[in-house]
């Protein structure tokens, strides 16, 4: 609710339009939690979801026994609202309450979750002292031999959720009637995907303008502009509300209807030598680092393909898949280095993402530092030219190779593959297959859905290089 007011109308009234979002966040947070109860020597979890068990009542029973100074999962319920509290710490007669967090860092919306259950387990009964936050120490390095001392930061954060009750409060008696009233106007922005992803944006895709102001890239302020003016669609904004050229450009071709390519991109790709490599990285974070010489949330690439084309147009295919457990970097390191060879550009989409995983693989691995830094020496980024060159209306404001892939290219759009079909789905697809509950065959098809989405991503590449520099391209408008 304190997100957006149309997720709590939908949430209470119209469940059936909820898609639930099942991502990497949501197990990492899970074994955060488990992670941080190691640091209670005293400590018991309440059964939350234990049959024929109440979990208020078992709480209660929890903390009026004094062989226990925590308590995990606390649940508190009062004036119509429950809560569940991460660690509850016994300190004399008082009892802290302590939010654990998967972030690397303190947020504004955190001190909301501490509010709420401050109001709430005050209301219940319990003799409150201190409110912290428990969060990810991203410095910490882990050497692999079990010691996770310094993983976690604890800072007290009392002062600033007792300021903010009184708010909370009132947010509390609002929030209260929204499900009572007509649904909110609320137009898809920024905040459906912060704090937290949105299970109901699907729905409002679905119900909301064509093509959404919302949509347009780095727009923040000028979204919030438009939407106070009720303009909604991107063909109704007047052009003197827009000052950036991309802006203007966007809206432009959404009114047109129709693509734009400008023929000065083949002047660009045709400047490629040959042979053209086409590559592209799917990596794993943990929160909780497993391997050696790693931090939190730290990248490990675990996988590449990679498309090579020669100067007659034939096309040969080589891929990395390391899923077995251990580090795969080294191999990784090793593979990537064979497959590139010593010339000709290397193609990505958003060079950052691959530059930065070499980088770090050159740093880990000194006998192999020069190739690889050589490596970085040949990329070529294909995602500015495709920025600065080409715009079909459908892409909505995004140059993500997702949406530009089935505006050139329809054919090898990722709606067509199986159950990995973007870089989230194939972080968990690593989670899967390294996690033990897969039987042979599971773990087969998804080893295949994994090959098969990287596969086309280098793939798309070849084919939008293809397509943009077309000599007869029916696409130049201009």
């Amino acid at each position: 609710g304190l997100q957006c007011h149309k997720e709590l109308f939908l949430l209470k009234n119209h469940p059936e339009f909820k898609k639930p979002i099942n991502t990497p966040a949501m197990m990492t947070g899970q074994v955060v939690d488990e992670h941080a109860r190691n640091y209670f020597e005293k400590g018991i979890l309440v059964s939350r979801f234990q049959p024929d068990v109440d979990p208020f009542e078992e709480t209660q029973n929890i903390i009026s026994n004094s062989l226990y100074d925590a308590v995990f999962q606390a649940g508190f319920f009062a004036e119509n609202i429950e809560v569940f509290v991460d660690v509850l710490e016994r300190e004399a007669s008082h009892w802290n309450i302590i939010e654990v967090k998967a972030s690397t860092e303190v947020k504004d919306h955190f001190i909301d979750d501490l509010a709420i259950q401050f109001l709430t387990a005050l209301r219940a009964g319990l003799d409150l002292g201190k409110t912290k936050l428990m969060f990810i120490n991203n410095e910490f390095e882990y050497l692999q031999d079990g010691n996770y001392e310094n993983l976690f930061i604890i800072e007290d954060l009392t002062d600033r959720v007792r300021r903010h009750l009184s708010n909370m409060d009132q947010q509390i008696e609002r929030l209260r009637k929204i499900p009572e009233q007509p649904q909110p106007e609320i137009q898809i922005s920024g905040h459906c995907k912060k704090p937290n992803p949105c299970e109901f944006r699907s729905f409002c895709e679905e119900t909301g303008p064509t093509y959404p102001v919302g949509k347009l890239p780095y727009a923040s302020k000028v979204i919030q502009k438009l939407h106070a003016n009720h303009i909604y669609d991107i063909r109704d904004i007047p052009i003197s509300m827009l000052k950036s050229d991309t802006h203007l450009k966007v809206r432009r071709i959404t009114l047109e209807g129709k693509p734009e390519l400008d023929p000065a991109v083949h002047a660009v790709l045709n400047e490629l030598a040959y042979p053209r490599f086409y590559l592209d990285f799917e990596s794993v974070q943990f929160a909780i680092p497993i391997w050696s010489n790693t931090k939190p949330y730290q990248q490990i690439p675990f996988q590449f393909s990679c498309h090579i084309e020669d100067e007659s147009s034939s096309i040969a295919h080589e891929e990395f898949l390391g899923v077995s457990g251990d580090d795969p970097r080294r191999a990784f390191a090793e593979a990537l280095l064979e497959v590139c060879e010593k010339q000709g550009p290397i193609i990505v989409y958003n060079q950052t993402f691959e530059k930065k995983r070499i980088e770090e693989l050159a740093d880990l691995f000194v006998d192999l530092e020069e190739p690889l830094l050589a490596l970085n020496e040949r990329v070529f980024d294909l995602y500015p030219v495709v920025r600065n060159y080409y715009y079909h209306p459908d892409m909505k404001g995004s140059w993500s190779i997702k949406y530009v892939l089935p505006c050139l290219v329809p054919e090898l759009n990722h709606k067509y593959l199986g159950a990995v079909q973007d870089g989230t789905q194939a972080q968990q697809a690593y989670f899967d297959l390294t996690g033990g509950a897969l039987d042979k065959k599971e773990k087969e098809q998804l080893k295949k859905d994994l090959l098969k989405y990287c596969k086309l991503d280098t793939l798309a590449m070849v084919e939008i290089v293809r397509k943009l520099k077309a000599e007869d391209n029916s696409l130049i408008t201009r």
